[in-house]
């Protein structure tokens, strides 16, 4: 199961952040409001069962109120199955329809005047049916798809409420609203509950983190090898090159012995070299003398 389809199936667990809140919102992304020998009816039609049980269980504990529950097989719509929930008590269904008409979706106009828990359901409902999450392994990214540019400005501004610095993208027949920032996409699995779908993303990040860490200490480590060897084969030709002048026999014995332990030990620090000297000589000490011997050889 991917990482989107395990995120929705986490919320589907989770107690309802407002119940009217997120069956409003249903209705408004896969309902349809129909009349039927003069009644009011609300149909809700989804691939997933899970989505419909929560569905017909967001109906029944609001209105104590069991609707008609159905599975199409396979050749329905193209789909393998189709649940449906039917809400065809007329009280009910006229309830609904006109708390949808009177709620902020149907009429938006500033997002201020709507309760934090609307906004959050709202969302939590976008992302179910019209989102999706990357696998953190892979990247980062949070899109919801918007039909129109009602739906869009409804989205983003939901989301900048929350201060997700969401981003639009235009597809022509449809728009994407999206989140590449992985703070703000653990911000946005925080709104709509997706808690544990939140440690495994944060937990990706922190071994990314490391990984990096490690990569570049990794890095730098290489970076000192390779000046250090570099320095020290630039050492080890001024030392050969003086030895062979009549310059060396003038050289004190510490010059000599420092001169001596960087031929038989080319590849060590100049810390390291200082440890051999007897008695051992500080590091300052070591590279002044080596930075002599380089000296001496440009002068020849």
């Amino acid at each position: 199961m991917s990482f989107s389809k395990r995120c929705k199936k986490e919320v589907l667990k989770k107690e309802p952040i407002s119940t009217l809140g997120e069956l409003l919102s249903i209705i408004h992304f896969i309902g349809s409001i129909r009349i039927n020998r003069g009644a009011y009816n609300v149909k809700f039609e989804t691939d997933s069962n899970s989505n419909a049980r929560y569905i017909y269980n967001l109906i029944k504990n609001l209105y104590d109120y069991s609707p008609t529950f159905e599975i199409f097989d396979k050749s329905y719509k193209d789909k393998e199955r189709i649940f449906t929930v039917l809400v065809e008590d007329n009280e009910i269904s006229e309830d609904l329809i006109e708390k949808k008409s009177e709620g902020f979706i149907d009429n938006f106009s500033d997002i201020e005047d709507v309760s934090l828990d609307d906004i959050k359901s709202f969302l939590k409902i976008a992302f179910i049916y019209k989102g999706s999450i990357n696998d953190p392994q892979r990247g980062y990214n949070l899109e919801i798809i918007a039909r129109e540019e009602k739906e869009l400005r409804l989205i983003k501004e939901s989301m900048d409420t929350f201060d997700l610095n969401a981003k639009i993208n235009d597809r022509g027949d449809y728009y994407i609203v999206y989140i590449k920032d992985s703070d703000k996409i653990s911000d946005f699995l925080a709104i709509i509950g997706a808690n544990r779908s939140l440690f495994e993303l944060e937990n990706v990040r922190a071994m990314k983190s490391i990984r990096n860490n490690i990569n570049r200490q990794t890095n730098f480590d290489k970076a000192n090898i390779d000046r250090t060897v570099k320095a020290s084969l630039r050492q080890v030709d001024a030392i050969k090159l003086v030895i062979e002048s009549d310059k060396y026999e003038k050289l004190s014995s510490e010059m000599k012995e420092i001169a001596s332990l960087r031929l038989e030990n080319p590849y060590l620090s100049i810390e390291e070299l200082g440890e051999m000297m007897d008695p051992p000589m500080t590091k300052a000490k070591v590279n002044y003398r080596l930075q002599k011997f380089i000296k001496l050889s440009e002068e020849l």
